[in-house]
């Protein structure tokens, strides 16, 4: 008994809320089931009232008083129902808990012009469920709807000849009918699966990391609420759109995809393509490629190729190949490879490689070998090799070989150079040029310690870098006149040069040195005291990393007349010395010496 009463209790359950579920639908979209045979309408439309918990209101010299009906239908909706008695001669409006049943218009001529209606219903063709978001559209007018949630279309056409309609959705197959006739028309239209002819049928899932995919998809979704963009693979051509935003203008909800000669655009526009100019005041969106000019007063974005000119205030966004002319007010992005010019406020950026000229404000980069020239405020990043020059304001940077030069005020860097760097700061592992800054460092050309003695400083150390045909040398040299303490007399010097150095034989070499030393006594001397140096001579190379240097120098000793307590140069040899004036404050004394020395490295 306690089972009986638990099972009757559950089977009221589902009824109730069966019928809760279909009271909550609108009124034409309940189902019901019917039979009749020869009924008057009016006694028929009382039953499906009463059967779908509703009311019509209607006058009644809309229906015939003798018009009988005979049908049999199962779980059909109200709307259904109704186009099977009336044929399309009313139209049914729901309102509250009723539906007003009005006359039916005849379709409006003009000009040979006939305007009808198609409506109807989508469905699964296996499954008989209503398809919602489908795409219903005319493609010689741009005209278009969607199917709503319970399948039901609506679509006003102007129609001259016959007509074709066409239906789309989502991993569906496409279907198309043709309209012949001049009157209103109504459809069930059975779209059938794709997924069921791909049943059987696996294909493995291939990872996606490319950038440029995500931004087409990501173009595609920018609208994802309209369904045409996700449901429509039909290409559509027109030659001219006017559009104040996306879906508002002449192609309506199907802009996303049509591809036009020619686009205007007030504020913002989206499209499929476009193949000669395009303006937009705002924004232009675009799915596919673009080509010849393309202006934008905030930005451009274009899922696919673009060829010829593109401009805008702020930003430039393109995912497939560029060839072009780029200016924007802050940054020209392109996610594959870019050919032409960029000129950009703040930067331009290629995720592929650049073959042209680059420009920006800030920084310019490409992710793949390029050739062309870099010019940035700050600096230039270019990975993998570079064919041309890059300058910058403090750094260029390029992670392979680049074959021309770099230019910039602080720091160069490249794996491979071909050509020059100048800068305060160089580095490469091999130049096959010329390095120029104050300090360069070539991983595998010149380096030397040296430690030599000349008639002033007994004691140098001095770092030689670069590579052979042009180094640079960072330098430092003592003689102890006391012991070094507060009082100390000592001279001391630091200095800076160039030099280069050419080879004559497998183990001989001819050097030629320009250096500049500041000289001091005791602490730093506070005056003018640079002594200038031309140095000349060989270098033996005895090993691998082992060589000795001897040669002979013409030395400048500059030096101010008012200053008095310059040290004493001379100590172990006093050299012959001309001294003459340089203005009315300088004096220059000149000698010449000779420096030998030890390297290593």
């Amino acid at each position: 008994m306690k089972f009986f009463f638990t099972f009757l209790f559950l089977l009221l359950a589902v009824v109730c809320g069966a019928q809760t579920k279909e009271k909550d639908l609108p009124l034409l979209e309940r189902p019901i089931t019917i039979m009749a045979e020869n009924e008057k309408a009016t006694l028929v439309l009382s039953r499906v009232a009463q059967a779908a918990g509703f009311s019509f209101s209607y006058n009644s010299s809309i229906i015939d008083a003798n018009h009988t009906v005979s049908l049999n239908v199962q779980n059909l909706t109200v709307r259904q129902v109704l186009n099977e008695i009336f044929q399309g001669t009313l139209n049914y409006k729901a309102k509250g808990n009723y539906i007003i049943l009005t006359k039916a218009p005849a379709p409006t001529v003009k000009n040979d012009v006939v305007t009808i209606v198609v409506s109807g219903y989508i469905e699964d063709a296996i499954t008989g469920k209503k398809v919602s978001e489908a795409s219903i559209y005319h493609k010689a007018s741009f005209t278009s709807v969607a199917s709503d949630e319970y399948g039901f279309f609506r679509i006003k056409i102007e129609k001259r000849d016959s007509l074709l309609l066409s239906f789309s959705k989502k991993d569906y197959r496409d279907t198309t009918i043709q309209i012949t006739e001049s009157a209103n028309q109504y459809y069930i239209i059975a779209m059938k699966s794709m997924r069921v002819d791909s049943l059987h049928l696996k294909i493995p899932d291939i990872p996606n990391d490319s950038i440029t995919l995500s931004l087409k998809e990501e173009l595609a979704r920018t609208y994802h609420s309209e369904p045409n963009v996700q449901n429509i693979s039909d290409t559509l051509y027109s030659m001219v759109q006017v559009s104040l935003l996306p879906f508002i203008g002449t192609h309506g909800r199907l802009s996303g995809n049509v591809i036009n000669d020619y686009s205007i655009n007030f504020l913002g526009g989206y499209s499929l393509g476009t193949r000669q100019i395009e303006l937009g005041f705002f924004f232009n969106l675009d799915r596919g490629d673009v080509r010849w000019l393309q202006i934008a007063g905030f930005g451009n974005m274009v899922g696919g190729n673009f060829y010829g000119v593109q401009a805008s205030g702020f930003f430039n966004l393109n995912a497939g190949d560029v060839t072009a002319v780029q200016v924007a007010g802050f940054a020209n992005t392109n996610f594959s490879n870019g050919h032409g010019v960029q000129v950009a406020g703040f930067a331009n950026t290629n995720l592929g490689d650049m073959n042209g000229v680059q420009v920006a404000g800030f920084s310019n980069y490409n992710n793949q070998s390029s050739y062309g020239v870099q010019v940035a405020g700050f600096g230039n990043l270019q990975r993998g090799n570079y064919k041309g020059s890059q300058f910058a304001g403090v750094t260029n940077l390029t992670t392979k070989k680049i074959s021309g030069s770099q230019v910039s005020a602080l720091f160069n860097y490249a794996r491979q150079v071909k050509g020059t760097q100048i800068g305060l700061i160089n580095y490469a592992d091999s130049v096959g040029g010329v390095p120029i800054g104050l300090f360069s460092i070539v991983r595998n050309g010149y380096h030397k310690i040296e430690v030599s003695g000349d008639e002033v400083f007994p004691t140098n150390l001095a770092f030689r870098t670069g590579v052979r045909n042009f180094y640079t040398i960072i330098m430092a040299g003592f003689k102890p006149e006391q012991s070094v303490q507060a009082n100390d007399t000592s001279i001391w010097t630091f200095g800076y040069g160039v030099g280069t150095s050419r080879k004559l034989t497998r183990w001989l070499y001819l050097d030629m040195d320009l250096t500049s030393q500041h000289v001091n006594k005791g602490g730093f001397t506070n005056a003018l005291s640079l002594l200038n140096k031309a140095y000349l001579g060989f270098e033996f190379q005895f090993a691998k990393k082992f060589s000795l240097s001897t040669g002979l120098t013409f030395n400048a000793y500059l030096t101010r007349k008012s200053f008095t307590d310059y040290p004493e140069m001379f100590t172990y040899y006093t050299p012959a010395s001309t001294s003459v004036s340089i203005g009315t404050n300088n004096n220059l004394a000149m000698w010449f010496g000779a420096k030998v020395g030890l390297r290593f490295l």
